[in-house]
């Protein structure tokens, strides 16, 4: 073999070396964690408003039919139908009690009085569209709200046109809301996923454990760097850092989704 063979051998070597390279490379260092964060922030920005338009057409045909009419309920049950996030969907009259619940499952909860929630109070007041935070909700479970108003359109009942009739609500868990986006984007890439609301609490993590937790919760209490670390997620829309929890250095980067005025910190965490 003449040393012209020897290079082109060389050379071809290279390449497929340069090859297998990239295959076995980890995807976590091919995909950079502002890719990831990225992603992750326009997946659930997407859910959220899809889930918002659809419950804003829901409050729209309510306003042809009042809020608690076979029709009625035949609008909660094909709200339900569009995300499995969905708990269940309700309406709500100005005094803030529950009309009508879809499925038949909640309907036990129809009567119960909500006017105390924090986010009912607002849309109650204010006639505006709005997300709760993570909170104990008369289905006997965590969840979040999201509420549209339902003004009556013309020929309704016989009522002035862009009356205020109450309220119509998507009861969701958050966790399969983001898990559903979160899990395809970080499968296999050695990356962890938690999103926390603005007190601290857990509404998604890669840890199903810590799913729903406090902030003063005793499995972060031990780590007060931890708890340092994320009041500082809480105050800022974006950042960096790092902290110790269980033993381990971990690097988060984060930022922010929101639906009407109501923040959620999306982090994106690696072990160092």
């Amino acid at each position: 073999m003449n040393s012209y063979q020897g290079i082109i051998i060389a050379a071809v070597c290279l390449v497929i070396g340069g090859v297998i390279g990239v295959a076995i490379t980890p995807t976590q260092e091919i995909k950079g964690t502002s890719v990831v964060l990225l992603e992750l922030q326009s997946e659930i920005s997407y859910s959220l408003s899809d889930l918002d338009d659809n419950l804003a057409r829901a409050a729209y045909d309510l306003g042809g039919t009042g809020l608690n009419t076979t029709a009625a309920r035949t609008i909660l049950l094909e709200l339900n139908k569009k995300s499995s996030a969905i708990i269940d969907t309700t309406t709500v009259s100005p005094e803030g009690v529950i009309i009508a619940a879809e499925p038949v499952a909640y309907q036990n909860v129809e009567g119960a009085d909500v006017s105390d929630q924090p986010s009912n109070r607002h849309i109650l007041a204010t006639k505006r569209p709005v997300m709760s935070g993570l909170l104990q909700v008369a289905e006997g479970m965590d969840a979040v709200l999201v509420s549209a108003p339902v003004f009556l359109r013309a020929g309704t009942s016989g009522q002035p046109d862009g009356q205020f009739i109450g309220v119509t609500t998507v009861v969701i868990r958050p966790e399969t809301l983001i898990g559903q986006v979160a899990t395809p984007i970080v499968e296999g890439t050695g990356y962890s996923i938690t999103v926390v609301d603005l007190d601290g609490r857990v509404l998604y993590d890669t840890d199903p454990d810590q799913i729903g937790l406090p902030l003063d919760d005793p499995v972060y209490t031990r780590y007060p760097q931890l708890i340092t670390f994320v009041t500082r997620v809480t105050k800022e829309r974006q950042g960096q850092g790092t902290y110790t929890f269980r033993d381990q250095t971990k690097e988060a980067t984060w930022t922010t989704v929101s639906l009407h005025g109501t923040e959620w910190r999306v982090a994106v965490t690696q072990t160092i």
